[in-house]
């Protein structure tokens, strides 16, 4: 009995200074390493500074290791939170470009398209407004889809002197047409038919005799056809008293048709037009 008691003491020493060796325990064994000591942060004994486990509440002692873990996973966290932030706001200011370039280009598209549909309407009023003209002066253009007619110059004259003389108190008056053919077919032009004239609203024709005269030399009559995309100029000559007050000459493309442009000048206008 007395063997067994000594062989239980002697295995409890040896416990103890396993423990000892372990938890860093002060008692009466020698302790290995570091005499320093720390305060349990559970129970608040002193024990080793270096015990892993405090040898009287047997709780665990934590290192700066969990700090340190603690620490990274903090650090990836903020980043990741950080990264994400800056990611949406790249993707803002992203989005935020787009769509500013988006309604420039909008706005410069809707500018182009504004200025061609103005260019075009006025460009149709004009024409509609040539269209709807039905009274021209000299210089002036009478357009009939695509046919142009133009009064571009009046003269007068009191003849040669010789064989070639208007009535007595009348002087010849030339008109010269030029007559643009930019339809899609061919169309007949006569003196005779294609115009009829008024001087002072009184009927006046055509004088033949007239066209002879040396200073109208080398100007062609207004006779013959027109090919489409070719032009034509000539000479109308009529007598006119030599104090007429107004002269008025009506050309028609089509004997079959109502459609004329009316050229209307004064006296005034012939002689502005000689200085």
């Amino acid at each position: 009995m007395q063997e067994h008691k000594l062989d239980k003491k002697k295995k409890k020493n040896v416990f103890l200074q396993y423990e000892s060796k372990i938890c860093g325990n002060t008692g009466d064994f020698e302790m290995k390493g570091s005499n320093k000591t720390k305060i349990c942060k559970y129970c608040k004994s002193e024990i080793a500074a270096d015990a892993k486990i405090c040898p009287h509440c047997r709780k665990p002692q934590g290192g700066k290791l969990k700090w340190i873990i603690l620490g990274v996973v903090g650090f990836f966290v903020l980043a990741a939170i950080v990264g994400g932030g800056s990611d949406k706001d790249s993707e803002k200011a992203e989005v935020t470009a787009s769509e500013s370039t988006a309604t420039e280009a909008s706005e410069t598209t809707v500018a182009t398209d504004n200025a061609e549909t103005t260019a075009e309407t006025e460009k149709a009023t004009e024409k509609a407004t040539e269209a709807a003209k039905d009274s021209f002066g000299i210089g002036d253009t009478a357009d009939f889809n695509g046919i142009q007619v133009r009064l571009s110059s009046v003269r007068t004259s009191n003849g040669d002197g010789q064989f070639l003389n208007p009535e007595d108190g009348k002087c010849f008056l030339g008109l010269v047409f030029d007559i643009d053919n930019q339809s899609s077919h061919d169309i007949g032009v006569s003196s005779l038919i294609s115009f009829e004239a008024y001087c002072d609203d009184y009927t006046v024709n055509q004088d033949i005799l007239g066209l002879q005269i040396p200073e109208w030399k080398g100007i062609g009559q207004l006779d013959g056809n027109v090919a489409a995309g070719k032009k034509m100029s000539g000479i109308i000559c009529y007598q006119v008293p030599k104090d007429f007050t107004s002269f008025e000459i009506r050309y028609s493309p089509s004997f079959w048709g109502n459609k004329k442009a009316t050229f209307v000048f004064t006296k005034a206008d012939v002689e502005a037009q000689a200085r």
